[in-house]
């Protein structure tokens, strides 16, 4: 019995192309996500908006301020995530030190890291980069 089987090009093509159409249906319900009021433990406007910016516009680490407030009315909002334990989880992170480092600003917050939570709180659109050729 002989059973024929795609090639690995095409097996690695149809990943690639169900991959981008799970991609595109995430990408039309982000844009069905609820709206929330901003947060108002602190006055944004005292503090630089170089935090909101992308790397190649400026980025700068937002100030412990920022991020304590952002993070403390995310968790107030999403009673999954209101441990810094389990923030630093979808976060990608190991483990909560990580997460009260950078609320304390014991340490920065990492342009990715950042990104990724600005992208979740809908403060910053997703990247979508453009492939340029298929070279597998």
């Amino acid at each position: 019995m002989k059973i024929d089987l795609p090639s690995i090009e095409q097996q690695q093509a149809f990943v690639f192309e169900q991959a981008t159409r799970e991609a595109i249906a995430q990408l039309q319900a982000n844009l069905q996500a609820p709206h929330i009021a901003p947060q108002t433990e602190l006055d944004e406007s005292a503090y630089s908006r170089a935090h909101l910016l992308r790397e190649r516009e400026g980025w700068e680490a937002p100030h412990q301020d920022i991020v304590g407030a952002y993070f403390r009315y995310f968790q107030q909002h999403f009673p999954e995530y209101n441990t810094d334990k389990k923030l630093a989880a979808l976060l990608g992170l190991s483990g909560d030190r990580r997460v009260r480092e950078f609320k304390e600003g014991a340490r920065k917050v990492p342009y990715g890291v950042w990104r990724a939570f600005l992208v979740m709180t809908g403060r910053a659109p997703q990247d979508v980069l453009p492939v340029l050729a298929y070279m597998a």
